[in-house]
């Protein structure tokens, strides 16, 4: 059951919870964030969506925060996720497959994308508040959403006719990838993926990862992703436990006393501003959203106190 909170209200069905009696409003608070939102809902031809296929549960022994610090780093993947890479390349293109396991495959090479790829052709953009985003790094056509792809064309036709033309190109045009809404949740609309992460203890962590169904879109839309949940979320996925074993190795290391600072200024000298009072990183691999959701939770705990010391954007 819910509990009662001094605040809550809903953005476009999204429902979001204030403990503190006093702060920001949601709209405040999301600012232009609200544009990540916009685009997992704009995507349903019916204009809603509806969380269907369950609910992944995953846990892991380290810090909240560095889930959040994983899901917007392009500097990563070709390098923690090498094994699962390596054996996707292993993989022959003309093996038969359902669709589900082409689907992991291709995921799983995307990651082995050259580090140059990576710097240069992804993208990275901060908001005030802690929000971020990692702009979509797929180029493989039957992997993205692809014009030639026959359940793709249905979904075209769908959104066309509920929302004109303009406005279907208007849509399909926003490439984000994962977008970390501040402090608790990540939304990925290519693949109408949620992820909700709950703080259990400052070196445990719970995350619940959902999939939605476009209304209104072919029934292979959502088919597709559940398969891709099965990829990144799913409790035997290859790509998922390398993370995992990551964040908790991380959590190790904290423990150590070999140095008093963490190393966060990739990028920092070459970070540019952006619209709506954001930051971005001239560089993909920049670690801008680091530091932003860092200047937030600082904000946040020092809060009614002496004004701390901030970084320099």
């Amino acid at each position: 059951a819910m509990l009662p909170v001094p605040r809550a209200k809903s953005y476009r069905g999204f429902v979001f919870a204030s403990e503190a009696k006093d702060g920001p409003s949601l709209e405040e608070w999301l600012g232009p964030m609200k544009a990540s939102l916009d685009d997992m809902i704009d995507r349903a031809p019916d204009g809603e969506i509806e969380v269907a296929g369950g609910v992944f549960k995953h846990a892991y022994d380290g810090n909240w925060k560095v889930y959040f610090e994983n899901l917007c780093d392009a500097a990563h993947p070709l390098f923690t996720h090498r094994s699962s890479i390596d054996a996707a390349l292993e993989q022959s293109d003309d093996a038969h497959s359902d669709g589900a396991g082409e689907i992991a495959i291709r995921q799983m090479r995307q990651n082995g994308a050259p580090y140059s790829f990576w710097e240069s052709q992804v993208g990275i953009w901060t908001y005030p508040n802690g929000h971020s985003y990692l702009g979509d790094y797929h180029d493989d056509a039957k992997l993205v959403a692809a014009l030639n792809d026959p359940v793709f064309r249905q979904y075209i036709a769908a959104l066309e006719r509920k929302k004109g033309k303009a406005e279907a190109k208007r849509i399909l045009e926003v490439r984000r990838w994962n977008s970390n809404v501040y402090p608790n949740v990540s939304l990925m609309s290519q693949f109408q993926q949620m992820r909700v992460v709950h703080p259990i203890a400052v070196n445990r962590t719970v995350v619940h990862a959902y999939t939605f169904r476009l209304k209104g879109a072919p029934k292979q839309v959502f088919r597709n992703a559940i398969s891709f949940a099965n990829v990144v979320n799913g409790t035997g996925s290859l790509v998922l436990t390398d993370d995992l074993e990551i964040y908790n190795r991380l959590d190790m290391g904290m423990s150590s006393e070999g140095a008093e600072w963490l190393q966060i200024g990739r990028g920092y000298q070459s970070d540019v501003p952006d619209a709506h009072g954001g930051r971005r990183g001239k560089n993909s691999t920049s670690e801008v959203y680091i530091r932003n959701m860092l200047d937030a939770w600082l904000g946040l705990m020092t809060k009614g106190h002496a004004a701390p010391v901030r970084a320099a954007s």
